[in-house]
């Protein structure tokens, strides 16, 4: 069998070429799969959203753009409400650390990792949505490699999935069997879903016509895969949208998790 993947965020190896890296995260994955029996290949990307509007390696909500900042509030509004004893206050970067704080509270996640982790997504996602050179980049890199591998699966973490939707959607893409989403924020409202090329029509995205089938696997305690069950309710096509639960304390969106669970394996047995 022969999978390809496609990583999330938080992905970026200094230091390594991009095929290096994509051929060191490639054995990664094929570890946490436990495909002795497979070829498995993964799209590297990180190193172009790296490069684009300063990015530094010690992340900080200090240091995010406006368009950034925007993103992070966008994505704490679709956090299901959470009771808090805090009351947010002061300038903005005081704000979103308040109601990072608070999110972390309700997860018991270190306030540090969290973050990190909403700076780390900000810069990546805008990164990639921004329309020009990046985003036609990565999506070339994943084009190229399903022309390439013509892959039994693919398999998408994160904001992966947000590339993989764009790209299959274009013309001339080859039939992939199966298309595994995990983790994936595609129907998170404003932050994802209404940016989207091609855009929902009448409130609804659609499976790529390349894909045989779509399955979704989703932690319910995952703060990216908002809202629970939305990957079938937002878009046509799904053959499944199931809760995994694979998290162990703050790893809610860890594509490790997702790779060694049950569910994916279960899934990827069915292109075998």
């Amino acid at each position: 069998m022969k999978i390809l993947g496609i990583h999330g965020i938080g992905n970026h190896r200094p230091g390594e070429s991009h095929e290096t890296a994509a051929r060191n995260l490639s054995a990664t994955w094929a570890k946490y799969l436990g495909a002795d029996n497979a070829d498995v290949h993964v799209v590297y990307y990180a190193d172009l959203l790296r490069e684009t509007g300063g990015q530094s390696g010690d992340e900080d909500l200090t240091d995010l753009a406006p368009a950034q900042e925007e993103l992070v509030l966008e994505f704490l509004d679709a956090q299901p409400a959470e009771p808090s004893s805090r009351v947010p206050q002061g300038l903005l970067t005081a704000l979103l650390r308040d109601r990072l704080a608070a999110l972390a509270e309700s997860r018991e996640c270190p306030e540090w990792y969290m973050q990190w982790y909403m700076a780390r997504l900000a810069k990546e996602v805008v990164a990639y949505q921004t329309p020009g050179t990046v985003r036609a980049e990565v999506q070339r890199r994943l084009s190229e490699a399903v022309d390439l591998h013509r892959p039994d699966a693919l398999v998408a973490h994160s904001l992966g999935s947000v590339v993989a939707y764009e790209t299959l959607h274009r013309t001339g893409t080859p039939h992939i069997p199966l298309w595994v989403t995990i983790g994936s924020p595609l129907a998170l409202p404003k932050v994802v879903f209404d940016r989207l090329d091609p855009g929902p029509v009448d409130g609804m995205g659609a499976r790529p016509g390349v894909v045989g089938r779509w399955a979704n696997l989703a932690d319910p305690g995952d703060l990216v895969a908002l809202p629970a069950k939305g990957v079938s309710r937002r878009f046509t096509g799904v053959v499944s949208d199931d809760h995994v639960v694979i998290h162990q304390g703050f790893k809610f969106h860890h594509a490790e998790k997702y790779l060694r669970s049950p569910a994916l394996a279960r899934l990827l047995a069915t292109v075998a």
